[in-house]
């Protein structure tokens, strides 16, 4: 008698401690999940915001180069447009697919393929940068005696600066959503607890893992955004 008292005993706790996690609501349920996987979420995070300044590194020297040159040859820019807009277009997961046959699987491949997602907003907005540089202030330098380079390090750059910074400021936040989907290809990024909860069908690790990739990105925007908005008060 008192074995078969003690299961419905401990039968109504269960329920009851799932009822409070019930009404606590989908917002408490993640933030619980959020303390108790914190020592496994972490290191995505780390991991998520090294592969997206690694990307973001290549792709704005890269870009930047590109960027540079295209201002200057009409036929360059309407090539590299083209060709990173077309890029733009292949499925994130097909790109880093088909790139860890080059690289195998893990970061690298990821790393890739976001800087050439992250190319076209760069070289766009630096031609577009140089492009609205007064010719005025150019011909002013050269007049002092600059030779080409110093023009463009000194002159053209620093007052294309907020355009440009607003091309890294689109790339940046894309590539802090696309790279959720290099969980797939090995990836140890914020894109786990996302396909770990769509595998087992737990909605607190797709929630959590949305709000840390979201908030990630909200981060990146806004402090870029006040970058922007200070170069372009230094400017004017």
């Amino acid at each position: 008698m008192s074995g078969s008292s003690t299961t419905p005993r401990a039968s109504g706790s269960g329920s009851r401690a799932e009822g409070r996690g019930r009404a606590g609501g989908p917002a408490l349920s993640t933030l619980r999940y959020l303390g108790d996987h914190w020592d496994t979420l972490r290191p995505q995070l780390l991991t998520h915001l090294q592969i997206v300044a690694v990307a973001m590194a290549a792709a704005g020297v890269v870009g930047l180069a590109i960027g540079v040159r295209a201002a200057r040859r009409p036929q360059l820019a309407a090539v590299a447009l083209g060709v990173t807009g077309v890029i733009l277009t292949i499925p994130s997961f097909a790109l880093f697919g088909l790139l860890t046959i080059l690289l195998g699987i893990g970061n690298p491949a990821v790393e890739l393929g976001l800087a050439l997602y992250a190319l076209l907003p760069v070289i766009r907005n630096t031609r577009a940068g140089l492009g609205s540089v007064d010719p005025a202030v150019v011909d002013a330098a050269r007049a002092m005696g600059m030779g080409p380079a110093q023009v463009l390090w000194r002159v053209e750059l620093p007052l294309a600066l907020p355009v440009i910074v607003a091309g890294l400021r689109q790339a940046t936040v894309m590539v802090v959503a696309i790279a959720t989907v290099g969980a797939a290809v090995g990836a140890n990024d914020l894109g786990q607890p996302l396909l770990e909860g769509i595998r087992g069908d737990d909605r607190d690790a797709i929630f959590a893992g949305a709000l840390l990739v979201g908030l990630l990105g909200v981060g990146a925007d806004a402090t870029l955004a006040a970058l922007e908005r200070g170069l372009s008060r230094s400017r004017g």
